[in-house]
């Protein structure tokens, strides 16, 4: 069962999305979106491709980072949030796009230096996947860079076990509440590859179900 197994529940209450999401994970949820914008942004002037901005926790961190950020979305008022999150910032730093990750292919290829998601391909099929990873290896630049952080599924069965045992709970929560769940990635390193890209780096908290991975575009 899902550790994030809320998510969907969050989702539809925005304001209480980040509080909801460092609870569910232990604060590590900060970690990960550190971990994502610090791999995605190697220099200031980086043009960044955010999946599933969200209320704008990771898109903030990008930009304090010297990004370029076009960020996407297809909650409206989740995109609400993220705009009054970073209603500071210049006006040029942040590009707003209310689509779904299905959009993807109407944005220029081989514009984006990276690209991010957090969080959202855990809520997605395995066919839905694919064509999200192959869209984003297409929007990137030769030798551009793809970081993830995702609920995924360990590779011990003792760590599996015990986190099933711990977050279990939260799962038949959501369950009964909102009669839908979000379900870990089994091999997320596996079906980035497959879309063609070079995993460089993971990192993993919270009993390797959470992850954070960096792949590259091949040049």
């Amino acid at each position: 069962m899902s550790s994030l197994a809320l998510m969907r529940l969050l989702e539809s209450a925005p304001l209480r999305y980040d509080a909801g999401m460092r609870v569910l994970t232990l604060g590590r949820v900060a970690k990960l979106h550190e971990a994502v914008a610090r791999a995605a942004t190697p220099v200031a002037g980086t043009r960044v491709l955010e999946v599933g901005c969200g209320t704008g926790a990771v898109t903030e961190r990008l930009v304090a980072r010297g990004a370029k950020v076009t960020a996407l979305d297809h909650n409206p008022e989740m995109l609400e949030q993220a705009r009054r999150r970073l209603a500071a910032c210049p006006d040029d730093a942040i590009e707003w796009l209310e689509r779904t990750a299905s959009e993807l292919d109407t944005l220029p290829e081989a514009h984006f230096d990276a690209a991010v998601a957090s969080l959202c391909l855990s809520e997605m099929s395995a066919a839905e996947r694919a064509f999200v990873l192959r869209a984003a290896y297409e929007r990137l630049r030769p030798g551009g860079l793809l970081v993830v952080g995702e609920e995924v599924r360990s590779t011990q069965a003792w760590q599996r076990g015990l986190h099933r045992l711990v977050r279990g709970p939260q799962a038949i929560i959501a369950w009964l509440l909102i009669a839908s769940t979000s379900h870990p990635v089994a091999d997320l390193d596996a079906e980035i590859e497959a879309a063609g890209f070079r995993i460089r780096d993971r990192v993993s908290w919270l009993l390797g179900s959470l992850a954070a991975v960096t792949a590259e575009r091949p040049r």
